[in-house]
């Protein structure tokens, strides 16, 4: 048939190069081989119901539990190698908040008023906040990662995308499996997971978690070995989860319920290098010039307080209680799944801190979801599902830097959605949906030096919607294009630096996005190679800067743009050969920026007139086409895994290689503490397992050449946060089934 007319006014030349990359993949395929050596096929709910990764319309990276194992994922801070453009890190100066970006677009502040900008669900569960959404990975199934806006499916605050991670449900078996971790800096982590069968209908299923570190760090707080602090960065993590299923005929009942106390140190702020006068990230010390020894002042000014017992930057903590219950009911009714997931979660997070200066906060939050959904499972031309959602939270956040404040939000959002499918041809499948939102958040804060306070209410809704064409060209190749909408919820900026910066209001966030990509198998499915172009136009983004007058604040960025081209592959020649990789490139820039907005800070500033007025009406061209916050221009890796006979049992060799280029944490693409200059990472594993499958053993070494580099810093103090430098360890797990 001809070729559908592309009417999308901008052709980038990436595009070109994936488009031209389909043609390959419509050449006959190879001879059969046998089916061990084909990978095995993987599941996605990225679309709500469970479907074939490669039969899916949808930009989306899945991990398997095998994977799991083999790449050294074990908490979500790992998965960030394995998924074309996405970035993960811990917010400045805690250790369990998380700065999620998905091509060029997240957030990375964790504070109450702020809202995210990659949806993160676990079970079907919504995690509204930043604040402990850094998880272990214990017990899991798989780990799904959807780029670019769902806001169809998934609702609120998904415009750069959703990260979706579903656990094992109980089995009808009895079994227990554990793995304990010895490692460099006094390592020590102790995994577990006991299934019971109580009856052919009913089982539990219970998983903890103990994890135990030393800190990287040593604290110079008068630039010397004088009152020296060793070790400073500890991790300390206790959780545990628990499930009851219960099947009644064609209905089931599972009931959830977690916990983890996370009692870790948060990570010190170092001088960037260059500036710092021993050149060592881990070895701490004031600035040039400076000094800060035991008993020195208390900080911050204002009524929150607190004593720095060692100095600047020793003596801090930051103690995050997470705890939910969720119960989801399932069952056919009249030719559809019926589902309901009735979830509450609460956190209490005290953190004390130091991001080039002293910081406290602490976050205590409530929430409540409900979500009904239906979704047709007939064999006909048409399908769908159809859905609401109800979403309540109250949250209160007293924090203190240069003031100290109280902030409290509450929020009440609905939903009604829907998403069909219809097959036009039996290659032809057009897919449509609809979501209505309707919001409502109330907004209180106090500067407690001043007593200056304001309260808002801010009601709103929204439509967001997408539609979707695929094609099967071959039964091997299928090529697709999609337009989707989404938007980020308002809210208030939750700093007050003075009368003309205190709470200042944020407009809700909204994006359009293209997409056009191919998914194909080739050689009798033992190669899988995906790709995808996007070009996204946002409005009124929500950004946070330093800017000048205002101080550290939130404010909306008129117009941005993000394209770029994303390709991953899984390679498996033999049945004991296993070869995956990915690549991002990314061009993500601010398109509509003040020179105030930018901080006052730009990469060409002799070529600039002169300030911008603090209205930021005043365009700057050397402030135009920043780069986004992290979102490097390319980024990738390549992984491999190969299983060797040995002794009754298979030697698993697995390691991976990440590469990335150059990018900027904070708006004003300055100063030379907010560039990151990420060196090649290789990680490596050898794990030996007896067919009986009892046990198993694995040694193994993350940043193999003990690389030391940052991934944040800090507009101020010239201060970075060092990534972890070369770590290694023996694996000892069992499997008693």
């Amino acid at each position: 048939m001809p070729r559908p007319e592309c009417r999308y006014r901008y052709r980038s030349p990436w595009l070109t190069v994936a488009l031209g990359t389909t043609a390959m993949f419509a050449m006959p395929v190879s001879a059969p081989v046998p089916a061990s050596a084909q990978i095995d096929e993987i599941i996605t709910t990225a679309q709500r119901r469970a479907e074939t990764l490669q039969d899916v319309p949808v930009a989306a990276t899945v991990i398997t539990t095998r994977e799991l194992e083999t790449l050294q994922i074990y908490d979500t801070l790992d998965v960030q190698s394995f998924v074309p453009n996405l970035n993960i890190g811990t917010n400045t100066g805690t250790t369990n908040a998380a700065r999620i970006f998905l091509r060029g677009i997240g957030e990375d502040e964790s504070r109450g008023a702020v809202e995210p900008a990659v949806a993160t669900y676990v079970d079907g569960v919504y995690y509204g906040r930043l604040v402990g959404s850094l998880f272990d990975l214990v017990d899991l199934e798989r780990l799904e990662v959807l780029r670019g806006p769902q806001g169809t499916l998934y609702g609120r605050n998904s415009n750069g995308g959703a990260i979706k991670i579903t656990t094992v449900t109980p089995q009808p078996e009895t079994s227990l499996s554990g793995r304990v971790t010895f490692g460099n800096s006094n390592r020590l982590d102790i995994k577990g997971v006991g299934n019971y069968a109580l009856s052919d209908t009913t089982a539990i299923r219970v998983s903890g978690l103990y994890k135990s570190r030393d800190g990287f760090f040593d604290i110079q707080p008068r630039g010397t070995s004088t009152d020296r602090v060793e070790g400073v960065g500890d991790i300390n993590t206790l959780a545990f989860r628990g499930a009851l299923s219960q099947d009644i005929g064609d209905w089931n009942i599972l009931i959830v319920g977690d916990y983890t106390d996370d009692d870790s140190d948060p990570i010190p702020s170092s001088i960037v290098p260059g500036l710092d006068a021993d050149n060592d990230i881990f070895t701490v010390e004031p600035a040039p010039g400076t000094s800060c020894v035991p008993g020195d002042a208390t900080a911050p000014a204002g009524p929150l307080q607190f004593t720095r017992p060692a100095g600047c930057f020793a003596g801090f903590s930051n103690e995050t209680e997470s705890r939910g219950i969720s119960a989801a009911v399932t069952g056919n009714v009249s030719g559809h799944e019926f589902k309901s997931i009735t979830s509450w979660r609460r956190l209490d997070d005290n953190l004390s801190s130091h991001i080039g200066f002293p910081y406290l906060q602490m976050t205590d939050q409530d929430q409540f979801s409900q979500e009904l959904t239906l979704t047709s499972l007939n064999d006909g031309p048409f399908n769908y599902v159809a859905g609401v959602f109800y979403f309540e939270e109250d949250l209160v956040l007293d924090s203190a830097f240069v003031n100290s404040f109280s902030v409290s939000t509450d929020t009440k959002s609905w939903a009604v959605f829907g998403q069909g499918e219809f097959e036009i041809t039996d290659r032809a499948t057009l897919t449509g949906g609809l979501r209505y939102t309707d919001e409502q958040r109330g907004f209180s804060g106090m500067n407690l030096n001043s007593m200056l306070s304001n309260s808002a209410d801010n009601d709103f809704s929204k439509v967001s919607y997408t539609g979707k064409l695929d094609y099967d060209v071959t039964d091997n190749l299928m090529i697709y294009g999609s337009y989707s909408t989404g938007f980020k919820g308002s809210g208030f900026s939750p700093d007050c630096f003075g009368a003309t910066a205190c709470f200042l209001p944020v407009r809700e966030e909204e994006v359009a996005t293209v997409e056009l990509g191919f998914r194909s198998e080739v050689l009798d499915n033992r190669l899988q190679f995906n790709g995808t172009y996007f070009n996204s136009q946002y409005d009124d983004l929500q950004i946070a800067a330093t800017v000048p007058g205002l101080g550290f604040t939130r404010f909306n960025v008129d117009e941005t743009r993000t394209q770029g081209l994303e390709f991953d592959m899984r390679f498996r020649p033999t049945d004991r050969f296993r070869l995956t990789a990915n690549l991002g490139l990314l061009d993500a820039e601010y398109t509509e920026l003040t020179e105030a907005q930018a901080g006052g800070l730009t990469n060409a500033s002799a070529g600039c007139p002169g300030t911008a007025a603090l209205t930021g009406q005043d365009l700057i061209d050397c402030a135009l086409d920043l780069d986004l916050k992290n979102a490097p221009e390319y980024r990738g890796n390549v992984a491999a895994s190969y299983d060797h006979p040995f002794a009754g049992g298979d030697l698993t060799f697995s390691g991976d290689i990440s590469f990335e280029g150059d990018s900027f944490n904070l708006v004003a693409n300055s100063p030379r503490s907010a560039q990151t200059d990420v060196p090649t990472l290789m990680n490596a594993r050898v794990a030996y397992a007896p067919h009986s499958g009892l046990w198993t053993v694995a040694v193994w070494a993350k940043n193999l050449t003990d690389e030391e580099y940052f991934r944040a810093g800090t507009a101020t103090a010239n201060a970075v946060y060092a990534s972890e430098p070369l770590t290694w360890g023996i694996d000892i797990g069992f499997d008693f089934r």
